[in-house]
């Protein structure tokens, strides 16, 4: 097998070019297949819960759960892109990206700046911390480059693209705008899914650990007494754990005294047995081929390759770590399947794609688009001040439509 290359994306970048190219990746509990993983938790009717579907694997309609969801796996690509960014990488560390920055006092006198990227944000550079900023004292949702972005349009992004190329690559909506709604489709698709151990009834794992205090197994205290210590640690307390150690005095409340372990219906989710565990990646050169730049047709291809070699590259990153939440620990059970999916039904199977070739396919990639279509990447960064009133009345709780 060969490995994928520049002329494999500028090829798919053509109309009429391949239309996608899938990664699947077998896993498996890190503990071997005796031991569980745990899913993704949903809300339903106030509890967490697991999604089951079914789906169609090795040509049999199987009983799944869902255990990392196209969000997830999407906002995984984008934090192997901002760790690149902020580690110096040859390629994304020069890409244009907005940031917005806060400013707060540390609680000694000190101010403290908490920035965050474009990359960072959910909705990207239609992000409503970056619209209610100001740029040099001017509100960024009036500043001409910004309005000149937002007005872009699938027949001519190049406005967005130089302004916040991540955006262009992982898809954004402008929903809350009045018109010219630009939506942008994410031309990356993944999720991580298990088959059931258990095909008849697939049970999900209840129990909740212990928690052993050295000092005393109980501790309870008199409201007149649970009142001095919510006044010594007030600051330290979320207003919830305030109230409810306030009303009930327990030390457990605050982490003080033991817990017993705990099985069953009342106890927290803790995994669910798979007999398999399914990674797919998706990346779509059909939904890049829905964008042109302006740049010409060669040089509107150099720019869809371009973004077809960032997808890549942060595919490649993300996969170098299964990092995904606690008690759900894998690793790979066999080498991913990489295919390139061309015209008329016809596929090819290539090498995976390793991070060192990943990053040296983007490295051409930006010097084909600096070439053909005048892109230069040095590093801007449009600079937001955030809205301090955002930060005056930020809070701790869940959110608004929890």
């Amino acid at each position: 097998m060969r490995e994928l290359s520049l002329e494999d994306l500028n090829a798919a970048a053509k109309i009429g070019g391949p239309s996608t190219l899938s990664e699947k990746t077998m896993l498996e509990p890190a503990a071997g297949p005796e031991g569980i993983v745990a899913p993704a938790k949903y809300v339903d009717d106030k509890s967490a819960t697991y999604v089951f579907e079914d789906r169609f694997v090795d040509g049999q309609s199987k009983k799944t759960v869902l255990i990392d969801s196209r969000t997830s796996q999407n906002n995984r690509l984008e934090d192997y892109i901002s760790k690149a960014i902020k580690e110096g990488h040859s390629v994304f560390s020069k890409m244009p990206r907005i940031q917005v920055t806060y400013q707060s006092d540390d609680g000694a006198g000190e101010v403290r700046e908490e920035h965050y990227l474009d990359v960072d944000l959910p909705h990207r550079a239609f992000d409503a911390h970056i619209r209610v900023g100001l740029v040099d004292g001017v509100s960024t949702s009036q500043l001409p480059q910004y309005i000149e972005a937002r007005n872009s349009t699938l027949a001519d992004m190049r406005a967005i693209f130089d302004l916040s190329p991540i955006t262009v690559a992982m898809g954004a909506w402008d929903s809350t705008r009045n018109k010219n709604q630009l939506r942008i489709a994410s031309s990356f698709n993944g999720e991580i899914i298990g088959v059931l151990a258990n095909q008849e009834d697939g049970k999900a794992v209840y129990r909740a650990g212990a928690r052993v205090d050295p000092v005393a197994a109980s501790i309870k205290f008199n409201k007149s007494e649970a009142q001095e210590i919510e006044n010594a640690i007030h600051d330290d307390l979320s207003e919830k754990t305030s109230g409810s150690f306030a009303k009930d005095g327990k030390g457990s409340t605050i982490g003080l005294g033991a817990i017993p372990p705990t099985a069953g219906r009342n106890s927290s989710l803790d995994g669910i047995a798979v007999s398999s565990v399914i990674r797919t990646h998706v990346l779509s050169f059909s939904t890049l081929r829905s964008m042109s730049f302006n740049a010409g047709k060669d040089g509107d291809e150099a720019i869809r390759a371009l973004l077809a070699a960032m997808l890549l590259d942060a595919m490649a990153g993300s996969n170098t770590e299964l990092n995904l939440r606690a008690n759900c620990m894998l690793r790979e059970s066999a080498k991913p399947l990489t295919v390139l999916d061309k015209r008329f039904g016809e596929q090819e199977e290539l090498e995976m794609l390793t991070l060192d070739h990943a990053d040296e396919l983007l490295e051409q990639a930006y010097q084909q688009a600096h070439d053909k279509a005048g892109v230069d990447w040095s590093g801007q960064v449009l600079e937001v001040e955030g809205n301090q009133l955002v930060l005056s009345h930020a809070s701790d709780k869940d959110s608004e439509n929890d």
